[in-house]
Parts: structure tokens; sequence; C-alpha cells
């Protein structure tokens, strides 16, 4: 892959959960340890709790862990399947297991090397923190939806982002695997932004400066950017 034409970002942001870490992976994983169902009724379950939570992240600002429990609660009952007591919180817990995709970590590990390494995702401070156990690098900066009160799609989140590392729009791209949730609210914000296409999906709609299929594919888009000596203290 030839490197970017474009001047290199000064900061490189990554959505988390599906982008960093394999989501989808992981609540497949606790829909079966909890509930016991079949792969079907494991699909359909997935399908209804995405909608459910996806209209929760729009209704004002509530904890993400009350937004995990309560979306899945209400999936689980609408798909006709008992909900027992301790599976909320036991839903929540999963999270912290969830793992990072394979790429993720050999393609961080040279990336922090030459650029500023930022997180910008929909969850509380604590559960990211039990989420940063599966990378191998410190992270310069933590954004969390937390510290914004306002949760993808909002593009307050990415201005707040814009703020807390005092960096303009040019000097970031923001790395995501989702358009409704990253890339079209990040770019209307003005970021550069990278698609994440892991399952050879169509291109979004929304503006985005590379497409990518694995994280692999991302350090040789500015391979020509000297190494720089970075600061170890971060700042979120």
């Amino acid at each position: 892959m030839a490197p970017s034409l474009l001047p290199p970002p000064r900061w490189l942001s990554f959505d988390c959960y599906g982008t960093l870490i394999d989501w989808e992976a992981g609540i497949r994983r606790a829909f079966r340890e909890l509930l016991r169902i079949g792969d079907d009724e494991e699909e359909e379950l997935l399908q209804v709790w995405e909608k459910t939570h996806w209209q929760k992240l729009q209704e004002p600002y509530a904890p993400y862990a009350e937004i995990l429990q309560s979306s899945f609660r209400e999936a689980v009952l609408q798909c006709g399947h008992s909900y027992p007591g301790y599976a909320g919180s036991s839903f929540v817990e999963s999270l912290g297991r969830w793992e990072a995709f394979p790429d993720v970590n050999p393609a961080l590990a040279q990336l922090g090397q030459r650029f500023r390494l930022a997180i910008i995702s929909n969850i509380d401070r604590d559960l990211l923190g039990q989420s940063l156990r599966h990378f191998t690098v410190r992270f310069d900066a933590l954004i969390t939806a937390e510290d914004a009160r306002a949760y993808k799609p909002n593009p307050a989140i990415f201005r707040f982002a814009l703020q807390r590392l005092g960096c303009s729009p040019q000097e970031i791209a923001h790395v995501a695997f989702g358009s409704q949730y990253d890339l079209a609210p990040a770019s209307t914000v003005g970021m550069r932004t990278i698609y994440v296409n892991r399952k050879n999906g169509p291109r979004p709609e929304a503006p985005v400066e590379a497409e990518i299929q694995s994280l692999e594919q991302l350090p040789p888009l500015w391979e020509t950017v000297p190494l720089q000596r970075k600061r170890n203290a971060g700042i979120g």
C-alpha cells in the first residue's frame, strides 16, 4: 500500500469496541453463557439488542453500564427468553473479557512510535479500564462518553475530544469500523477518518481518507513518518 499523499496526522484516535476489541464475539459468547441459547436465537437476540442499544444512546445521558444492562434485559424479554436475576450485572462484567482483534497490538506498537494514540469510546471510564489490559501499548489519551456526557453518534463527543487533545480536526485521523457511530459524526467536525472494513462491506457514505481491511494495513499509510521520541506521560 502506497504511503498517504496527505500530511500525516499528529494524533490517531480509535473507536474501541468493534475496531480494537472484538465486541461481537464477546457479546455472542456472553449470550450463550448466560442464556444457553442456540445459534438462531443468538442471531435474533443480537439484532434486537443492537436496535435497543442504539435507541438508548439517543436518550438523555446515562452511565453506560446502565444502558448495557437495560438494553440487554429489554432485548432478552422481547425475544421471549427468561431473564435470570444475575444476567444484567454478569453481562456488564463480561465486557472486560472481550478480547482484542489479533491484528491490533502489532499495529499499535508500530503506530505508537510515530503518533500520539487515543481512544474515543461510548463507555464509562471504569469499564474501559477493564479492557485496557488487552492492549500492549499505553494510550496517550482516553476519551469516553462519561467525560463528554454524550454518546456517539452525537458529534459533541468528537468536539470534546478535539478540545481535550488540543488539536485541530486536520491534526487527527479517527480510525473506526462504524459509519453511523463514528465515521459520519467525526467527519462532521472536520476530522480525517479511516474506515476499517473487516467484513468487506460497502464503502460508507461518510467521507473517508482511506479504507483498510485490517489494522496491519494502517502503519504503511504513513510509513515515511520518522520515528519520534514520545513523552511517557499520557493525558487520560
